[in-house]
């Protein structure tokens, strides 16, 4: 299963603490949305560990959100995850927990928006096109 990165992988949008990618693979795609946190990892984050991250909490955390319109097979949800993990890959892992949630809906748009208001920014559509003049939209 490769991913065609020239049609199949897209950027949506950068900012210094969101980044948005449109991924298409086998015939079904989704939308994953990195949003750093910049704030310390709490339990909340691992709604799924019982006990909670114990002491493995990290000055700054990551979460990836994978939206997709389709019900994904498991093999579906271990590429997309591996690929929200790969987007991260950049920072520096030792100081940072990154989640990866994945979530159902068709409608992406508004599953950005959502995130870009409460990280104060406008809305994507009513970004100004001049702020797509350079590598980041801030």
């Amino acid at each position: 299963m490769d991913i065609d990165f020239l049609s199949g992988f897209q950027r949506v949008i950068r900012l210094k603490d969101l980044e948005a990618w449109d991924i298409k693979f086998n015939d079904k795609d989704c939308r994953i949305i990195l949003v750093d946190e910049q704030r310390p990892s709490t339990d909340d984050d691992f709604p799924w560990l019982e006990e909670g991250i114990g002491e493995d909490r990290r000055e700054n955390h990551i979460t990836a959100y994978v939206y997709s319109s389709y019900h994904l097979e498991e093999i579906d949800e271990k590429i997309f995850y591996q690929v929200a993990e790969r987007l991260a890959d950049h920072v520096a892992l030792a100081h940072c927990n990154v989640t990866v949630l994945f979530k159902n809906g068709d409608d992406y748009d508004t599953a950005l928006n959502e995130l870009l208001r409460i990280k104060g920014y406008q809305e994507y559509n009513s970004t100004p096109l001049r702020n797509f003049f350079g590598l980041s939209q801030d």
